[in-house]
């Protein structure tokens, strides 16, 4: 008979059969659907290039860059944590590769352009953190209650890595010897502009003191209603913090009537009054941040004023995130990431830089980063390897058909993600070559989308009902595949990448927009960029994925199809991360030799010996 075990394994590896023959029908009947919403619908969303087609390609680059010798820049980085005795120690590094492309020349060619020896381009930072200071409490330590607040530093790597990251881009470009033309980084800046927005009561940072004087709430609130651009129309007129709009307008032009700002904004004057109490500092709490310093603007009589106090807020912002860096990763200083700051009661007492610390700092830069590549006339392209989202394929057209920009879209169930679909279609169009790229569609569809309500009628919404982020008309998003071999037997492909770009305001102010006005009382008019299909005229993506061709090589298996100048970038991290390695997992002999903790008897002997 058999054994109780082998019985067990016998059944379980019945039910393993079951679940993948369910699986591979699921997935057979997923590759017909994909294949009729390809066919009736999503073809005309699908670019090809014809990268023979040089003289149009060169006519765009020559009208962007005004040169045909044109320097690229990648930047990736790296992270790690190393558990010890008594520490935990995190480490963030970012490292950038740079070249030239001619585009004199018709035979794709570019240069790598090395970093001389003197040159100290990396941002390197390593952080030992006590584990008593791993989860520092704030507020009574001996009193447990749904106020207080614990900071966890267990994953600040990932953040330091960010920062390190978003620095590193910002210097390069901000810098006159260095300042490449077309800058590609290894994350998605819709993705990182999400998740650094943080609510400002949650920044213990604010507090801390830089050129005579503290971070407060105020500049918070400035800070993230970064970046402007009047061309793009940013910050947009959306609900969602309708006061980054309105501080923009004071900024640029102080006072603002009250009546005329409403109707601009489809507001009532109550309303309008309701929604920028975050800048008058009415009717808020006497706890609140905003409570502690003076308020960015003031009603007199029917106008808004603009606090002239914050004239210099946004630099002296930038000011902070260079300062915190430059101590961070150049100056490498050990306490780059502790800081000193008022208490509840009035006294000074020393704070670890928290994660949404982190956040905040890398917010700045991202939008720092932004505005400098608009000054600078730089192609800002953001990477990512792998995301199983469906924005493109369910937010975008789902919000596209609700609105009649699109008809007769087949309601079908598509793969399980946007790169599962598109990988698909080289089985399914025959006629399909590498390069080829969706159309453009703007990141604001990371968040809005459509939703049933209880009567089942479908209606259009953000996270929680009115949060749309990043602003419309910031970011371009699309994915497309660069290596697509049809003569071997087998079909070869890379894997389909996820590309964010930056609007270039000169070029891209006169796209069509979308208006999306069907759920005015909860997002208010939203106007996202248009490409309806792929016979709108797009100049920019055009641009890039030439660029993007030529600086894909394939000369690596484990990144065919990917940008050579990302993978040698994200060598130099990972080179980085391997000579720091070594040295963290080591330190914990030098502590094992001198350990921070004592027991009783040694305590004793020294408190006799006192």
């Amino acid at each position: 008979m058999p054994s109780q075990i082998s019985e067990t394994l016998g059944k379980y590896k019945d039910a393993l059969d079951v679940s993948r023959n369910r699986y591979e029908q699921i997935k057979k009947e997923r590759f017909k659907n994909a294949k009729q919403f390809y066919d009736s619908f999503f073809k005309n969303l699908m670019k090809k290039y014809d990268m023979k087609n040089f003289n149009k390609v060169k006519m765009l680059a020559e009208q962007f860059f005004q040169v045909d010798k044109v320097r690229f820049a990648a930047v990736d980085g790296s992270c790690y944590k190393k558990q010890l005795q008594d520490y935990m120690v995190f480490f963030g590094a970012a490292y950038p590769i740079r070249g030239f492309i001619d585009f004199s020349r018709s035979d794709k060619r570019f240069v790598y352009e090395p970093w001389s020896p003197d040159e100290d381009v990396s941002m390197v930072a390593y952080v030992p953190i006590p584990f008593a200071e791993l989860n520092e409490t704030i507020d009574d330590p001996f009193v447990v209650s749904d106020d207080q607040k614990v900071i966890d530093l267990s994953n600040i790597h990932l953040q330091l890595m960010e920062l390190a990251e978003v620095f590193q881009a910002y210097m390069l470009v901000k810098s006159s010897d260095l300042r490449p033309k077309i800058l590609l980084w290894d994350q998605s800046m819709s993705s990182v502009m999400n998740s650094t927005d943080v609510n400002y009561k949650r920044i213990n940072l604010i507090g801390y003191k830089y050129q005579m004087r503290s971070l407060t709430a105020q500049d918070v609130i400035i800070a993230y209603s970064h970046p402007y651009n009047k061309e793009l129309g940013i910050p947009s007129k959306k609900k969602y913090r309708v006061y980054n709009y309105i501080l923009w307008k004071l900024q640029d032009n102080s006072p603002q009537n009250t009546s005329v700002l409403a109707a601009e904004l489809g507001l009532s004057e109550k309303e309008l009054l309701g929604r920028i109490n975050y800048l008058t500092g009415d009717n808020i709490e006497q706890d609140d941040p905003i409570s502690q310093s003076d308020p960015i603007a003031q009603i007199k009589g029917d106008n808004l004023h603009f606090n002239d106090s914050y004239d210099g807020s946004w630099e002296y912002c930038m000011g902070l995130f260079e300062h915190i860096c430059k101590e961070l990763f150049k100056d490498k200083k050990p306490d780059a990431l502790i800081y000193k700051k008022k208490n509840l009661e009035g006294e000074i007492e020393e704070r670890w830089t928290s994660p949404n610390d982190l956040r905040f700092l890398i917010g700045i830069g991202l939008r720092a980063l932004i505005e400098e590549c608009w000054k600078r006339d730089v192609l800002l392209i953001g990477i990512v390897k792998d995301s199983a989202s469906k924005y493109l394929t369910r937010n975008y057209t789902g919000v596209m058909e609700h609105i009649e920009k699109y008809n007769d879209i087949p309601h079908v169930l598509l793969p399980w993600s946007d790169r599962d679909f598109l990988e698909t279609l080289p089985w399914i169009a025959d006629s399909l070559t590498a390069p080829w790229s969706t159309i453009e569609f703007d990141s604001m569809f990371m968040t809005i989308h459509l939703e049933r309500d209880e009567g089942g009628n479908k209606r259009i919404l953000g996270v929680r009902g009115n949060i749309v982020a990043p602003p419309e008309r910031l970011f371009a998003r699309s994915l497309a595949q660069f290596y697509l071999n049809r003569a071997k037997k087998s079909l070869l492909y890379g894997h389909v990448i996820f590309i964010d770009r930056l609007l270039i305001p000169m070029i891209d102010k006169n796209i069509e927009k979308a208006v999306i006005d069907q759920n005015k009382e909860v997002l208010g008019v939203v106007e996202p960029i248009s490409f309806l299909n792929k016979d709108k005229r797009n100049g920019v993506q055009d641009l890039m994925m030439y660029i993007l061709d030529v600086l894909t090589r394939n000369l690596y298996p484990e990144v065919i199809g990917y940008p050579d100048p990302l993978h040698k970038a994200d060598w130099g991290a990972k080179s980085l991360y391997k000579k720091i390695k070594p040295i963290i997992d080591s330190s914990d002999i030098s502590l094992r030799s001198n350990p921070a903790h004592k027991t009783f008897r040694q305590l004793r002997d020294e408190i006799k010996r006192t």
